[in-house]
């Protein structure tokens, strides 16, 4: 394990086969047999990681600064394809900085919008998100948590899962959800079920069977 860089598990909790990168390289796609295959990482020394769902730095982006022992949790469960890692320091004034380039706050705050609000950003949040990373050396992935923590997320994520719920419905039991399709909704938000993991559960109730 090199004292700074990353380690890429298979598994949760940094079990299973793994690989490391040091600081200071980029791999623009995953070693053989672990391209998709990536369930945590464990974050060492003063590092900035960087990962992509496509390969050559591409697709869907997420950074970390420290260990993330469940990429579920971030939605990146198995999607990992390429990554960055990037030394990190202090200056005198408490900011921390890349040794290897910093990216463009702006770049940094639309991407985190296009990715979890799926719009770009009004030019008050712009602003407000700009000044946290500039000024209070936020990373991409505190300004993700802090969109994932907004209102405006909690509404659509919820509307997602209401809309996943009643597509099950409609193709298994072919009608509306009723009081009951709270549960589902929130095993899709809590547990992220697909619609096909709500109708496997549909197909197991006395309803569907009586058909």
């Amino acid at each position: 394990m090199p004292r700074q860089g990353a380690c890429f598990y298979q598994d949760i909790n940094f079990r299973g086969q793994y690989f490391c990168v040091a600081a200071g390289d980029d791999l623009d796609a995953l070693p053989a047999g672990t391209n998709d295959r990536v369930s945590s990482i464990r974050v060492l020394g003063r590092t900035e990681v960087t990962v992509y769902a496509d390969p050559r730095f591409r697709g869907r982006s997420l950074q970390f600064d420290a260990n993330a022992g469940d990429l579920q949790t971030e939605s990146f469960n198995d999607l990992i394809s390429s990554v960055q890692i990037r030394s990190t320091a202090f200056d005198g004034g408490g900011r921390r900085g890349s040794q290897i380039g910093s990216q463009n706050p702006d770049v940094i705050v639309q991407r985190a919008y296009q990715d979890i609000l799926e719009r770009d950003p009004e030019p008050a949040g712009l602003r407000m998100y700009r000044s946290r990373v500039i000024d209070d050396g936020w990373t991409e992935q505190q300004v993700r948590e802090a969109l994932r923590n907004s209102p405006e997320y909690r509404e659509r994520t919820r509307a997602k899962a209401e809309e996943i719920v009643r597509r099950a419905y409609l193709s298994v039991l072919k009608r509306e959800p009723d009081a009951g399709g709270a549960g589902y909704v929130n095993r899709v938000l809590r547990d992220n079920w697909t619609q096909a993991d709500v109708e496997r559960e549909l197909r197991r109730s006395p309803e569907f069977r009586n058909q």
